[in-house]
């Protein structure tokens, strides 16, 4: 655009003289200050307070998740001992002993029925007891008493009262064993 078009389109006034800027008195605001200070403040106060409670709520949030992590890694070693405890239980040979305890002979020749007309197959005989050998306990003289630091007849394996299960030995420390 050039400055008579410009001068053009603007709205001519009556007198030729240029417009004056004056001062404008400021305005008072009607609404005090203070009052609006005071509100944000307590609003900044309430943010941290409420973050403060948050942080304190995390925090013990965090102790009971790792107290229940140690529970559940100490629910896990016992779960893992007792399934070693039933597995060894359940062993041929542990199932063999109490077996034996018991009063029981290993079975003889096997014989089966035949369902459909009752035949019985094999020669079915009856278990022969198996004699139990006889160790006799060497006669040890009343003043020679075992000395306490040799572990029983059993390698150091207890049994546990009222129980059909053995405790390991317990390790000698290096201060008993010199």
């Amino acid at each position: 655009m050039t400055a008579a078009t410009l001068a053009r389109a603007l709205p001519r006034t009556g007198s030729a003289k240029p417009a004056y800027l004056r001062l404008v008195a400021a305005r008072r605001s009607s609404a005090a200050r203070t009052p609006f200070v005071v509100v944000v403040v307590l609003i900044l106060l309430a943010g941290l307070l409420g973050l403060l409670a948050l942080n304190t709520v995390l925090a013990q949030d965090a102790f009971a998740l790792h107290a229940l992590q140690v529970e559940g890694r100490q629910l896990a070693d016992r779960e893992q001992a007792l399934q070693r405890q039933v597995a060894d239980l359940q062993s041929p040979h542990s199932l063999a002993s109490r077996a034996t305890r018991l009063g029981m002979v290993p079975g003889g020749p096997p014989a089966f029925l035949r369902l459909s007309d009752g035949k019985v197959l094999g020669a079915p005989a009856p278990a022969a007891a198996v004699a139990q050998p006889v160790v006799a306990a060497p006669a040890q003289p009343a003043a020679q008493a075992k000395p306490k630091s040799q572990p029983p007849a059993t390698g150091g394996w207890q049994k546990v009262s009222g129980s059909t299960t053995w405790t390991a030995p317990k390790p000698r420390s290096t201060a008993a064993a010199r």
